[in-house]
């Protein structure tokens, strides 16, 4: 600062600058070198801004799929669906904590020292004798620059476990920061409630109640117009094939949903058509109507339209006798679905029970232009290319998903028979699998991996409101 005031003095000497000019100029100087030097602002900074982008095709996930509570939380997962009752951690004091239906975004774990607070989540599993409140009072001294020797001598010996000794010696050095007289007023608010919660966290007498209504906001959020909408539980691909949605039931609590589509063996007719899908034994067979005239459907004084009528759909099982079959009953989208010109023939006369009208056709014909266009916009936020050469494919894969979803429905509902839900799985992981793998995070097999799940916060869309980090370690009711 002393270097900082001496360069515009002498600035104001060689440069023809009013004594007002000056003072403004150093006003400006300053209040942007103290909000940069509050190194309680850098320590942790993720937020709305850095949230990964919105698997928006997992949407409906939960309506399709029941998630599996989980038993043992070594969180070791082969494909599926999975849901954990997990203790989380506030990153973010001075804030209010979660309320129902509030939306939370999944992003990276950004900051100075975002590896550390990392480490002593990861660590915490193995040290399930710590206490989650001492983690969280720690978590809140790292993010809150508290020296780890002004911590009472009994919390130091509690947490020491959770860190390595050189981290401990980097959390003891004395954190330097502007004279508090040069920081402007609302700057000044902010570092005096930092350091009156670091004088709290110093206090041998202080309850965890005590530091956690100094942390925590009660009552009613106020209403901010530069906060986000986002709809609760939504998906994010966090990466190593696995899919992460956050449902904070408070601070302490979230309900954390994991999702990993299984690698589907699919086989394709020479027209690319989709006849096969395949895993563990279960299978769905999938046979065209290829007779004269049958790929193309006359809606009157609206012209002919491309399509794939479909002959028959055949469920397998893992055991003997678990078959199912759908005969004549479901259609695809053929090609663009554009209006055929010039195309002579009377396959227009054809008529199959299961043919749309013409504002079902034209529905799933405008479910895919959005479907395109969200997912281009997926690509673009994650920097990719545009799908471009694999845009035919995926369009055609995502009317074969569409038509399949369609055609199964009146088998797909809650309480029916196991093997034939799991059959039906197959295209619903088919389809995600295939959207991550065009979205660039192909996975290559089935083999049980293991989800970073700390390596990503859980971040509020809301103004005002807890960022939360998960950890794996489970929350008993």
């Amino acid at each position: 600062m002393k270097k900082l005031l001496f360069l515009i003095t002498v600035l104001l000497f060689t440069v023809s600058v009013s004594y007002a000019q000056f003072d403004d100029i150093l006003k400006k100087v300053t209040k942007n070198i103290a909000k940069t030097d509050l190194l309680e602002e850098k320590n942790v900074t993720t937020s709305i801004e850095d949230a990964l982008p919105i698997a928006f095709w997992l949407k409906d996930l939960h309506d399709q799929i029941d998630p599996v509570e989980q038993e043992n939380y070594n969180f070791d997962l082969g494909p599926g669906y999975y849901k954990f009752r997990i203790q989380s951690y506030c990153l973010k004091a001075g804030t209010h904590g979660p309320t129902k239906g509030s939306g939370y975004l999944m992003s990276p774990l950004k900051g100075k020292r975002s590896d550390l607070v990392y480490n002593i989540v990861k660590n915490s599993v193995i040290h399930p004798e710590i206490a989650q409140g001492d983690i969280q009072v720690l978590l809140w001294g790292i993010i809150y620059n508290q020296k780890f020797t002004d911590y009472p001598l009994d919390f130091q010996n509690r947490v020491r476990p959770l860190m390595t000794a050189s981290e401990i010696v980097d959390l003891s050095l004395d954190i330097k920061s502007l004279p508090f007289d040069m920081m402007p007023d609302d700057v000044k608010s902010i570092a005096n409630y930092y350091k009156n919660l670091r004088q709290k966290f110093s206090d041998p007498n202080a309850t965890y109640s005590d530091l956690e209504n100094m942390t925590m906001l009660r009552g009613v959020l106020p209403e901010d117009p530069f906060s986000k909408f986002v709809q609760k539980g939504l998906w994010a691909y966090t990466g190593n094939g696995f899919y992460i949605r956050a449902l904070p039931e408070g601070y302490p609590t979230t309900i954390l949903e994991i999702y990993r589509p299984a690698i589907i063996n699919i086989l394709r007719d020479d027209k690319g058509r989709l006849t096969s899908l395949e895993r563990d034994g279960y299978k769905i067979d999938i046979t065209y109507d290829d007779d004269p005239g049958r790929d193309i459907i006359n809606f009157p004084s609206t012209g002919d339209f491309p399509i794939w009528r479909l002959k028959s759909i055949r469920l397998t099982g893992q055991n003997p006798g678990e078959e199912e079959i759908i005969e004549n009953n479901g259609w695809i989208v053929r090609g663009n679905g554009e209006v055929i010109k010039n195309k002579g023939g009377s396959s227009r006369y054809y008529k199959s029970a299961g043919d749309p009208i013409y504002s079902e056709y034209q529905g799933r014909i405008n479910s895919g232009k959005q479907h395109m266009k969200n997912f281009n916009d997926y690509q673009k936020e994650k920097n990719l290319q545009p799908l471009k050469d694999k845009q035919a494919e995926y369009w055609a894969d995502y009317h074969t998903m569409e038509g399949l979803k369609a055609a199964t429905n009146p088998l797909d509902k809650k309480g029916q028979i196991s093997w034939i839900n799991k059959t039906l799985n197959l295209a619903k992981d088919w389809w995600n699998s295939a959207s991550a793998a065009l979205s660039g995070e192909d996975s290559k097999d089935n083999n049980p991996r293991k989800p970073d799940i700390s390596r990503h916060v859980a971040v509020p869309a809301t103004n005002g409101m807890q960022r939360l980090i998960p950890s794996e370690r489970r929350q008993v009711q």
